[in-house]
């Protein structure tokens, strides 16, 4: 009776465990299910001025001016707080003004920067 009442309740702690961690899964702010993230790195320490600023090339795939995202086809980024392989990807934008002057297919350079745990756009410059 004890041994099947232990095994009851260690059925039951990782059965919660389980939901917990799968619900977390779905609170990132970004639904990014099914991309290869293999060479992400995000730090956690919030974003530093940096003395040199680093750009990456991007073509414009999506812009949402609604929800202040971009989705963009990018190369290799590496910033003070965010490096990562190149893919394309949705990021929120540090501030709306940034998707003013962009559209779909422009040739982009941008810096993204681990904001409150999110990879923003910070710095967002199209080329002529």
């Amino acid at each position: 009776m004890k041994k099947s009442l232990l095994n009851l309740v260690a059925v039951c702690g990782l059965s919660l465990l389980a939901v917990n961690a799968y619900a977390d899964q779905g609170s990132k702010g970004m639904d990014m299910a099914g991309m290869k993230m293999e060479g992400v790195k995000m730090d956690k320490m919030p974003a530093k001025p940096a003395s040199t600023t680093t750009l990456s090339d991007g073509e414009v795939k999506a812009v949402d001016k609604e929800n202040k995202s971009i989705t963009l086809k990018h190369g290799r980024i590496k910033s003070a707080t965010v490096e990562m392989g190149p893919m394309t990807m949705s990021f929120p934008v540090k501030d709306k003004m940034l998707l003013s002057n962009v559209k779909t297919g422009d040739k982009v350079k941008f810096t993204v920067e681990n904001i409150d745990g999110a990879a923003k756009v910070t710095v967002l410059s199209v080329l002529k």
